[in-house]
């Protein structure tokens, strides 16, 4: 279960911070390294395609919100894609969107 728990933290975040997490959640200490050691151990099956892919594009950065005066600013992610010249799309604040 705790090898589990560290792939799944280690797909949705640095190693670094699946380390912490880890140690947070369970109490153990599994170092950063011995995250990267699990993922690369893995023999992932890669999925199959219906069909071929010739042209993807993605791109992300941070866009600055501001807010009501003199309350401040803060940052967000923001994602691009385009796929095929066809498919184009942008996500805010929403990195699981760019999986599915």
């Amino acid at each position: 279960m705790l090898q589990k728990c560290c792939l799944r933290l280690s797909a949705n975040e640095s190693y670094q911070k699946a380390e912490i997490e880890i140690e947070a959640l369970t109490g153990v200490k599994v170092g950063h390294t011995t995250q990267q050691k699990l993922v690369l151990s893995q023999d992932f099956q890669l999925p199959l395609a219906k069909q071929s892919v010739s042209e993807i594009s993605v791109d992300g950065g941070k866009v600055r919100l501001r807010g009501k005066p003199k309350a401040g600013c803060y940052w967000r992610d923001d994602k691009t894609v385009r796929l095929q010249g066809i498919y184009y799309g942008a996500f805010f604040d929403d990195n699981q969107s760019l999986l599915v």
